[in-house]
């Protein structure tokens, strides 16, 4: 390599090193403002009509936007580790005040307060098998991606541990490498309308049969 080349190499090194500080620095500040989790009251929860219809002790997820909420059907049992690391995700209030990143006319997706790929420390996750199709109303966790340069395929290397998508759409092109751990029962109409930057306000997990459970009275 030329001299001159080596040092162009150099330069531009060093400027994405200084872009890359740069953005982790604004992306550190923003997790630091954003993931709190709000010092919500634990009120009783009325769920829908679609959700109450599901069978007893079913877990449902539900996302509150100012624009309104969308309840999801966790499916424990089939997809053990994808639906517990969420659910122990919600219940810390991660997902709490986040912002949604990436809206497509196929997919809503959050979870990455910082928007520069930052994901909690030390967590990992495996793709685990499901026997579901990736139809509109399905929530999986996202996978990280590239463009193979000889084949011009779409590669998928490992899975989000805090990022997940609601598909809008059928897209069975993700059926074989993405893994769905809940669909959608309630609150469509919100994924279809949701933009950039809406706010989740709170997501929280309610079991169903127990959601409406009122708060003990002492009588005279």
């Amino acid at each position: 390599m030329k001299e001159v080349d080596r040092m162009r190499v150099l330069a531009y090194a060093g400027l994405a090193g200084v872009f890359l500080a740069t953005a982790a620095g604004a992306g550190e500040e923003l997790y630091a403002e954003t993931h709190v989790a709000a010092p919500f009251e634990e009120e009783p929860v009325t769920l829908s009509p679609e959700a109450r219809a599901l069978p007893p002790g079913t877990k449902v997820a539900r996302i509150e936007f100012a624009r309104g909420n969308v309840e999801v059907q966790l499916f424990t049992e089939e997809t053990p580790v994808t639906a517990g690391n969420f659910i122990r995700l919600v219940e810390e209030g991660f997902y709490d005040g986040i912002p949604v990143h990436r809206v497509e006319d196929f997919v809503v997706q959050a979870g990455d307060p910082t928007r520069v790929g930052r994901e909690l420390p030390d967590l990992e996750l495996e793709l685990e098998p499901d026997a579901r199709e990736c139809k509109r109303g399905i929530m999986s966790m996202a996978r990280y991606a590239w463009y193979d340069e000889e084949t011009g395929e779409r590669v998928y290397g490992a899975t989000s541990p805090t990022q997940f998508f609601i598909l809008k759409l059928d897209t069975p092109r993700l059926d074989p490498d993405f893994c769905v751990f809940g669909a959608v029962v309630a609150g469509m109409e919100v994924v279809d309308a949701v933009e950039v930057d809406d706010v989740i306000e709170r997501l929280r997990i309610v079991t169903v049969g127990a959601e409406e459970a009122p708060p003990a009275t002492v009588e005279d």
